[in-house]
């Protein structure tokens, strides 16, 4: 069975217009987006979807903005395709948009609650103050040490996000920024680039904005989530009464998104679909590990790939039950027959390799079904006739498993 991780992404992937289709085709995303408006007290709608780009920036606006498209994505490809996630992971507000879509955080609380995070981040540093810096093709360990070497008493800067093995983001003051980036301009091969963002985020000149964070998630009541989250701060899942102090370390701590991939892969995730603005997690993925298949959805347009990839888990899902409720069927039919050594090559033999197949089918997604499903059919005909059954009884087990393409 294929393992579904759904990815959330965070700041920086908002746009003017998004969410707009979806809120136009789809009646779950109306309603998700009045209730935003409900909740916040302003039109959430409207600076989404035609706001300017300036205003949509403001932290304490983007936060909500991509969480309520990214809930909206995810609650319509429940009821379109009816996905059932693995686990679900975010990218700093990411996580957020996660333990909404787990049903930890209700929508209205997961909204107040970035609202209010959006306004103490934008708040903890004047913007005159901070930096932060997307860094590509420089190793950790070097960034590590560098931002050491930069930093002192009062001004500081650390590795803020550890993207993927070649990408990482620095943030801090701006002069000890500076001077990690001046190191940088002499690396051969390395990229610098200054975020457009309004404080340093996930960096120590945050810890004020932490302290003020976690009394107002003390005032939230969460429910057991649906299914597993992983931690920015940890790059593990963790369980609910763990949730308000990895959210207030989180905004002072590097997002290990590189680790949180790897965690993916080493527990056998095969598929991963993010779900809200941009592709930005997706080309992490692609870029990092290939042999995972990534899609996107934030409009309309993707359903139908989506739906298609969709469909086909759960027809395969279902070709595997049918198999093995029709193999079950013909192993407990009681035998007619009292020759032992047609007993062996014609019920002992069949169902040994029937039970290779269906460990084949179940461990190689790229195995041919439609050739593995005649295989048994032919198997299972030589067990049945070995044991006597009638052609009734052997055409009512057969037919369990239908014909047809299940690729």
């Amino acid at each position: 069975m294929t393992k579904t991780a759904f990815l959330f992404p965070g700041q920086g992937s908002q746009y003017v217009g998004m969410g707009k289709k979806l809120r136009d085709q789809f009646a779950r995303a109306r309603h998700l987006f009045e209730e935003a408006n409900d909740t916040l007290g302003f039109d959430l709608a409207k600076l989404c979807f035609e706001g300017s780009s300036s205003e949509l920036m403001q932290t304490m606006n983007t936060q909500p903005a991509i969480l309520a498209v990214s809930v909206a994505a995810f609650e319509i490809g429940k009821e379109e395709l009816g996905w059932e996630p693995y686990l679900l992971a975010g990218h700093s507000l990411g996580e957020y948009s996660a333990l909404v879509c787990s049903g930890l955080l209700s929508f209205s609380d997961g909204l107040r609650i970035v609202r209010k995070r959006g306004m103490l981040m934008q708040a903890a540093v004047a913007s005159s103050l901070g930096a932060m810096v997307a860094v590509i093709h420089v190793p950790r360990e070097a960034l590590e040490m560098w931002c050491r070497q930069a930093s002192t008493a009062t001004k500081q800067v650390v590795v803020a996000c550890c993207n993927s093995r070649s990408q990482h983001v620095i943030a801090g003051h701006q002069e000890a920024v500076q001077t990690v980036v001046e190191r940088l301009e002499a690396v051969p091969g390395a990229v610098v680039k200054y975020l457009n963002v309004s404080a340093p985020f996930h960096s120590p000149l945050m810890q004020t904005a932490a302290d003020q964070l976690i009394v107002e998630l003390e005032q939230y009541e969460t429910q057991d989530g649906q299914w597993p989250i992983i931690s920015n701060v940890t790059a593990r899942p963790y369980q609910r009464q763990e949730l308000n102090e990895l959210l207030y370390r989180q905004m002072t701590h590097p997002v290990r998104w590189l680790e949180t991939m790897e965690y993916m892969f080493r527990n056998g995730v095969d598929r991963t679909v993010e779900v809200g603005p941009r592709q930005v997690l997706t080309q992490l993925m692609n870029d990092t590990y290939p042999a995972i298949e990534t899609y996107h959805f934030d409009n309309p347009l993707e359903l139908e790939h989506l739906r298609s990839a969709f469909n086909a888990e759960y027809n395969r899902a279902a070709a595997i039950a049918n198999i093995r409720e029709a193999f079950t069927a013909a192993v407990i039919a009681r035998s007619r027959s009292d020759n032992n050594d047609q007993h062996r090559t014609g019920v002992v033999l069949p169902i040994q390799q029937i039970r290779q197949i269906i460990e084949q089918i179940e461990r190689d997604r790229g195995l041919n079904m439609d050739q593995a499903v005649h295989q048994i059919k032919e198997q299972l005909q030589f067990i049945l006739t070995t044991k006597q059954l009638s052609p009734d009884e052997q055409s009512r087990i057969i037919r369990k498993i239908p014909s047809g393409a299940v690729n």
